[in-house]
């Protein structure tokens, strides 16, 4: 390779770095961007497949990647299966075009195959989108809750991942300029999902914590780690509940909603997410295990509206029930729900057993990852997150990332 191939190489890799560092917050925040470099993100990995024989030997024969390409596969294959044979309707296509996003993250796997970043470099570029985060707060005009293109519960959740990620890369810096940025994009991060007011996501954040402590609890024999961990994640909810504004605020709406609902009032944020559920649980016993469609869901509600068991302001929330795994089961039954849970827990299955020898670098990344799935896997218990392209979208991403750490990490050496 000349020094002007080897250049253009390295402008391309640090170009790459920039794309993928401010995805999560760009995606959330303008308009069409996250679908565009979606997209050329995809292109990308194809062109890698095509021109590099090692990343095509690896993608196709490797049996961890085979399994992390062959997962949104499945989950995807299913849906369209749901569609063909259960609920062919418009509304059903349009989820399951939604679906086919989370193909392009085997695209994506290849062209990080193909980029061969440092662990360090690549935590630290999601700091750009910490920084983002920051910048879009700042222009803000203050009123009412941080929520970007999206609702404010996954301009939340994708700040929160941010900043897990963020620190992550601060935690992997030895220079004092790269230090400085990985701390600036933190605060920015948490500034954003503080401002989002996400209850489910700091609640998530807390469980996600709460399983790693008892992760290395268990595995390391020594109770300290949860006592640990259970300590601090207490005093950090302590604090924040009395001393930050936002998450105060969402705190006494919560005591409020809960009084609400002792005396019977269902049409706050928490009643109506009971009404969901309960007409989600409905549809489930109705075919449980193929489920019922993507409108199996919307036609039940607009159903109860109709007969008057239900306001007509619920025929704003007909589309989905504010829950991953009811929605799961309702539209795809057992089947869908096994392939959903496979793609959140095909992650952790790898990062819960660390590789010997690795680099402190590695173990950071592993914690970073598994408590980002973590996460999600809790985010799924209050609102639906793969009915929304862009959530999505940015799942494909640390998915792709996940599998790319693993394979490279969990990779069997030749004897």
């Amino acid at each position: 390779m000349t020094p002007a191939q080897h250049g253009l190489a390295s402008a391309l890799k640090y170009l790459l770095l920039i794309v993928i560092g401010t995805f999560p917050a760009l995606s959330v925040i303008v308009d069409g961007y996250g679908s565009a470099l979606w997209y050329l993100l995809g292109l990308a990995g194809i062109v890698s497949f095509a021109i590099s024989a090692n990343v095509r030997r690896r993608l196709c024969f490797e049996p961890k990647a085979l399994l992390f390409v062959a997962a949104p596969f499945l989950f995807f294959m299913w849906s369209i299966i749901i569609y063909w044979l259960v609920d062919p309707s418009d509304f059903a296509k349009s989820r399951v075009e939604r679906h086919a996003l989370l193909l392009i993250s085997i695209p994506v796997i290849a062209l990080l195959f193909h980029a061969r970043f440092r662990a360090k470099d690549l935590l630290l570029s999601f700091s750009l989108s910490g920084l983002v985060f920051l910048a879009y707060w700042i222009v803000h005009d203050g009123e009412g809750r941080l929520d970007g293109l999206v609702h404010a519960i996954h301009f939340g959740n994708i700040a929160l991942i941010t900043l897990i990620l963020c620190v992550g890369g601060l935690l992997t810096q030895s220079k004092r300029h790269w230090y400085v940025i990985a701390a600036m994009g933190s605060v920015g991060a948490l500034i954003a999902f503080m401002e989002s007011g996400s209850r489910g996501g700091l609640v998530a954040l807390f469980l996600a914590l709460l399983a790693i402590g008892f992760w290395f609890s268990v595995t390391r024999n020594q109770i300290r780690y949860f006592v640990i961990t259970l300590a601090l994640v207490a005093s950090v909810a302590i604090v924040s509940v009395k001393f930050v504004d936002p998450i105060s605020e969402r705190y006494e709406l919560t005591l409020n909603e809960i009084d609400k609902l002792s005396e019977g009032q269902m049409y706050t944020s928490m009643g109506m997410r009971l009404l969901m559920w309960d007409a989600a649980m409905n549809v489930v016993t109705e075919a449980p295990f193929i489920g019922s469609g993507f409108s199996g869901y919307r036609t039940e509600i607009l159903t109860r509206i109709s007969e008057g068991q239900l306001k007509p302001l619920m025929s704003d929330f007909s589309s989905e029930p504010h829950n991953q795994y009811l929605y799961q089961l309702a539209s795809h039954g057992l089947i869908g729900l096994f392939l959903l849970l496979l793609i959140l827990t095909l992650p952790l299955f790898y990062l819960a057993t660390p590789r010997p020898g690795s680099h402190l670098n590695h173990h950071i990344l592993r914690v970073t990852l598994a408590v980002i799935f973590l996460s999600f896997i809790f985010f799924g218990l209050t609102i639906t997150l793969f009915d929304q392209r862009r959530i999505l979208q940015n799942f494909g991403l640390y998915y792709a990332v996940a599998a790319w750490f693993i394979c490279n990490t969990y990779r069997e050496r030749p004897h």
